[in-house]
């Protein structure tokens, strides 16, 4: 059978999870009476919550933060070229077929000025999948970056970094319709550290091979992102700034801008 790339299936993963996990019961009190209110809530949270309060007046600023689990990206990436899609012949080695961005927030603390406006740091993991359509080995021991053309075929070659992912966010949010719901858009600034850079490759001669290294990959990454969206649901877009490598002056310039849906927004 032939197996599913894990990056693809731990989307649908998540989402099943959050589908099924995340009805909650919350006690509320009043004078007299104890009623359990049953809602549905996309950002489960462990701490001080950003959520309003039924039956008691709201305060701001107010602070909110602690664990969660929200802001799930999942979309696709483009490579930049010196301002173009279309990467420079010295580049071609790095030109792939399908090009992905994951990524999630795990912690966050922020303050809410005002029902409609709130900012707020957050940190997540992020990770960057890039199919290559040649047949190339990136050298693990190389700067700048270096490749070594490879006579097998593989069926698949894939090269991955993952960050750690630091946004500060300032997000704006209409008024409640009638049904409770709000449009909002979000943007700001981001940074990253490189955890770890991976080359997989897969071939009927070697099977899976799996080859970790930093390969040249910016070990600090920044750049700034935008999401617009309604309820728990939208769009999301980035464009690093930075180069994607460093060290290597034949892929100056060369940035990641990256687009796709983000859940729990």
């Amino acid at each position: 059978m032939k197996n599913t790339r894990l990056h693809y299936l731990l989307p649908l993963i998540i989402l099943a999870m959050l589908l099924q996990t995340t009805g909650y019961a919350q006690e509320q009190e009043s004078d007299s009476t104890s009623v359990k209110k049953f809602d549905m809530e996309m950002e489960p949270t462990l701490g001080k919550k950003d959520v309003d309060t039924d039956g008691k007046p709201i305060k701001y600023p107010r602070l909110f933060g602690g664990i969660t689990f929200t802001r799930i990206d999942w979309g696709f990436s483009r490579l930049i070229d010196d301002g173009s899609f279309t990467l420079s012949p010295d580049n071609q080695f790095l030109d792939y077929s399908r090009a992905s961005n994951f990524g999630f927030d795990v912690a966050q603390i922020g303050l809410r000025f005002t029902d409609m406006f709130k900012m707020y740091l957050s940190t997540g993991f992020e990770w960057n999948y890039l199919r290559l359509k040649s047949n190339i080995i990136l050298d693990t021991d190389a700067t700048p970056l270096a490749y070594r053309d490879s006579d097998v075929a593989y069926s698949r070659n894939v090269l991955t970094s993952t960050y750690l992912r630091v946004p500060l966010t300032f997000e704006l949010r209409s008024r409640k319709n009638r049904h409770g719901d709000r449009a909002k858009i979000a943007f700001g600034a981001m940074t990253g550290v490189l955890l770890k850079g991976t080359q997989r490759l897969r071939s009927p001669e070697y099977g899976r091979q799996k080859f970790r290294d930093n390969y040249n990959l910016a070990s600090f990454q920044y750049g700034v992102f935008t999401r617009v969206g309604f309820d728990s649901f939208g769009v999301f877009a980035k464009y690093y700034l930075n180069d994607m490598f460093e060290n290597s002056p034949v892929q100056q310039n060369v940035n990641n801008f990256t687009f796709g849906l983000t859940l729990g927004f």
